[in-house]
This record gives C-alpha cells, sequence and structure tokens, in this order.
C-alpha cells in the first residue's frame, strides 16, 4: 500500500517552478506549457455497416465516431482536418470477403501518400491495414479513399477503421 502526500497548492508551484529551473540549468526547455501538452488530438473510427459498390475517387465515411477529440473528425465527409500544427500517426485497416478488390489510399489535400490493397480476394475474409506519419499544418486534411478499380465491399463493424493522432506539435 502507498501513502499519499498531500501538497498545498502553493508547495506544488513551488515545486514546478523548481523542476523547470533544473530543466533550464541542464540545457532542455520545453516548448509548451502544461496545459498545452495535454490538448489532444485523436480520433477512432469505424464503419456502421457494411459498404458496397464505392466507386474510385469516393471517400470512405467512417460514421461511427468512437473518438474525436479535438473535433477534427467529420463523419459526414469522412476527412479529419488538423486543428492546429503537428505531426500526426493514421492507421486504417480494411476487412473484405472472398471476390473483392480494395484499393485504398491514403490522401493528405488531394494528394496519394500510402496504399494498401487486395486484389481479387480468394480466401473468405482477409485483412489488410496501413499506416501514414505526416506532418501538417492547421487546416490540412486527411481522408482514405478507393483508388484504381471501384471497390465491390468493405465488411461493416469494427473491422474496418480509421484512426489519427497528433504525437508532437511543431
Amino acid at each position: 500500500m502507498h501513502d499519499v502526500h498531500a501538497t498545498s497548492p502553493s508547495q506544488l508551484m513551488d515545486d514546478i517552478i523548481g523542476y523547470r529551473s533544473a530543466c533550464r540549468l541542464i540545457g532542455w526547455e520545453p516548448k509548451q506549457d502544461c496545459v498545452a501538452a495535454y490538448n489532444v488530438i485523436a480520433f477512432h473510427v469505424n464503419l456502421k455497416t457494411s459498404l458496397t459498390n464505392l466507386p474510385v475517387g469516393s471517400a470512405v465515411k467512417f460514421e461511427n465516431v468512437q473518438l474525436n477529440k479535438g473535433n477534427g473528425y467529420d463523419p459526414k465527409t469522412g476527412v479529419f482536418t488538423a486543428p492546429e500544427d503537428g505531426v500526426y500517426s493514421f492507421a486504417w485497416s480494411i476487412l473484405t470477403k472472398t471476390g473483392s478488390t480494395v484499393y485504398i489510399a491514403a490522401v493528405v489535400d488531394d494528394v496519394n501518400h500510402a496504399f494498401t490493397c487486395i486484389d481479387t480476394q480468394q480466401s473468405k475474409w482477409i485483412n489488410s491495414s496501413g499506416h501514414l506519419l505526416y506532418e501538417l499544418k492547421k487546416g490540412n486534411k486527411v481522408w482514405i479513399k478507393i483508388f484504381q478499380t471501384p471497390t465491390n465491399y468493405l465488411h461493416g463493424g469494427f473491422y474496418t477503421f480509421f484512426s489519427g493522432s497528433k504525437i508532437i506539435s511543431i
């Protein structure tokens, strides 16, 4: 069992000032105040239902929003808009069934940056996933789109998802 030590507000502030002074002495200076460090930007979304016959160029709209800290993801459009400058990490996973073909592109402001695909799926079910690490400016837009050939089937539910988070401010 651990003892809980109560600290007065004035003692806490003295401690913080002391820690900051020690950091400056060794040459480390944080770029942000503590409040900004806890400004989380993250989202995780998935398909509510399976999608069929998606045309080339269409954005995949993940309408089941499980997390949307910073309100950057719009389920109506399927687009994440960076609320602030930073380096962001994005991941996606898709599941499809026998006979399906799916070509996915991760897009930043109308430019394709990462691809995943399943071509003429032979197994009963198969999944494909991808990752994109990218430096964004406030207002940059990121989404998942269908490219190269129409998609005949994406499995819904928690099997097909898209997520992203800011990993550091710049």
